[in-house]
């Protein structure tokens, strides 16, 4: 056993292979009665020792969903108002002012804990001398659903993220780490919270460096999308959507029931993922691409995506699969109306090496959905503080999947033995390698803001050049990669 004193009181947690973990620590106060959808509260003071031996209940999220299996080990049945918590693995709660790693669990913004097993630091933490935290924070309806009145908040979970980042500047010195080298990192729905974080003046000076895996995307509700979510909400729970105190009394399962039902008769007309941060204009006042053309919390940033990010996603239109080209083209239609030379992009898949429709199909989705928009983001802030872009190719044991969505998760905690990811990984004892070699790199970035390792040249990114990592079975620096098919974007 090992204690640390936080500015809320004593915890204890436990030690033991080169690394002491702490569990469970509240960093803000369970978000129950009148603080539902309201800016997180300082979380209560304890007296004696507080146990931080067990992690703390996930934030309330359905199970069994459509997202539900698609990678492994993504959700939890352990559940409960009291998920405002946090855990840290430190070499030593001691004064050596490591870097600091912080994690940001993705889940679409509906699923999700810090304490899933594929994000165990321990091996992170040992294996590069840093500090490493992770936490949980309001989801779905919980987190993202903007409700009109004086006591609530637009964006009340990215308000819980700020809490935990302001949690780690004021205790982490105590826990053996540094609170002037924080690196905020994420995948998917974590990666989009980096990317809000980036944006927002309350993240400001919380943490020093970024990483953001497979978050780039344009999916920021507006004001006016977000009344919609609330109205169709409100109605499928049977409340009027200005009864702020009746919508705060349903139970979580209703809350949970409103918010599925919801989800699917928004599909149309607000898309897949209603429950998402908002642009409101206060907590996240502008899109993440303008707060990058601005050069809101310019730091040092890594971006990247996997190769097939959308695979993943593809039994959720089983008609693509057999698309030719007529019906490949019909499908692009709205793009050329909007000025897209047609022929001109499925001629630059081609010639970076993608003819069939179906292919071409995926690689559009993917393109659309993650690669291009992290582009934007690349170019963008690269004028204001260095940027590095990397592209994770790794391949999933099911081949028809390439390297899709999520694949990397387990890479930079060298957790791909846990949790079904060696069935879901190809090559698990082989990608055991790279994961060494992108903790190195995530760590480096960490430690002084550069992305370093042994054997591996990184230049920064640039719109020139171009310099990309791919991280696969080989790590080299390609530059420019589909700049065909770019070009045929606009650029």
């Amino acid at each position: 056993m090992t204690t640390a004193l936080t500015t809320r009181g004593v915890i204890r947690g436990v030690s033991g292979a080169g690394c002491s973990v702490f569990l469970g620590v509240p960093y803000a106060a369970p978000p129950v009665g009148e603080r539902r959808w309201a800016p997180p509260a300082p979380a209560p003071v304890w007296e004696g020792i507080l146990d931080a031996t067990r992690p703390g209940p996930a934030a309330w999220q359905p199970t069994g969903g459509p997202l539900d299996g698609l990678v492994p080990g993504m959700g939890s049945d352990d559940q409960g108002d009291d998920c405002l918590t946090l855990n840290v693995w430190t070499p030593a709660p001691d004064d050596a002012r490591r870097p600091v790693l912080v994690w940001v669990h993705g889940g679409a913004f509906q699923l999700g804990a810090g304490s899933l097993g594929v994000y165990d630091a321990t091996r992170l933490a040992t294996a590069t001398d840093s500090v490493v935290v992770t936490f949980n924070y309001r989801l779905g309806a919980f987190g993202f659903m903007v409700v009109d009145d004086a006591s609530a908040t637009p964006n009340a979970g990215l308000l819980d993220q700020v809490a935990a980042l302001q949690w780690v500047h004021d205790n982490i010195a105590e826990l053996g780490g540094d609170p002037d080298r924080v690196t905020v990192f994420g995948e998917s729905a974590g990666g989009g919270s980096v990317l809000s974080l980036l944006s927002m003046p309350a993240a400001s000076g919380l943490f020093q460096r970024a990483i953001v895996q497979s978050g780039a995307t344009d999916l920021l509700l507006d004001r006016e999308r977000a009344a919609l979510v609330t109205e169709c909400f409100a109605r499928c729970a049977g409340v009027e959507p200005g009864d702020v105190a009746g919508l705060r009394d349903l139970s979580p399962a209703a809350v949970l029931a409103a918010q599925a039902q919801a989800a699917g008769e928004l599909f149309a007309t607000v898309g897949t993922m209603p429950f998402h941060p908002c642009i409101d204009g206060a907590v996240l006042p502008s899109s993440w691409l303008e707060a990058a053309q601005a050069g809101v919390n310019a730091v040092p940033l890594i971006i990247g995506t996997t190769h097939d990010e959308m695979a993943l996603f593809a039994s959720f239109d089983p008609a693509a699969a057999t698309l030719d080209g007529p019906s490949l083209r019909r499908r692009l239609d709205g793009a050329a109306a909007a000025g897209l030379d047609v022929e001109a992009l499925i001629g630059a898949y081609a010639e970076t090496g993608t003819s069939a429709p179906p292919k071409v199909w995926q690689r559009i989705q993917t393109d659309q959905a993650m690669w291009l928009p992290a582009l934007r983001i690349a170019e963008a802030r690269a004028p204001h503080a260095p940027v590095w872009m990397y592209r994770f190719d790794w391949p999933a044991a099911d081949a028809r999947l390439g390297a899709p969505h999520g694949i990397d998760i387990p890479f930079p905690f060298a957790t791909v033995d846990v949790d079904g990811w060696d069935a879901f990984v190809a090559d698990a004892d082989a990608a055991m390698g790279l994961a060494r070699v992108q903790q190195q790199l995530w760590a480096a970035h960490a430690r002084d803001g550069r992305p370093t390792a042994e054997g591996v040249d990184w230049p920064p990114f640039d719109s020139d050049r171009r310099s990309t990592l791919v991280l696969g079975h080989d790590v080299v620096t390609v530059d420019d990669p589909n700049g065909p098919v770019r070009r045929a974007w606009g650029g």
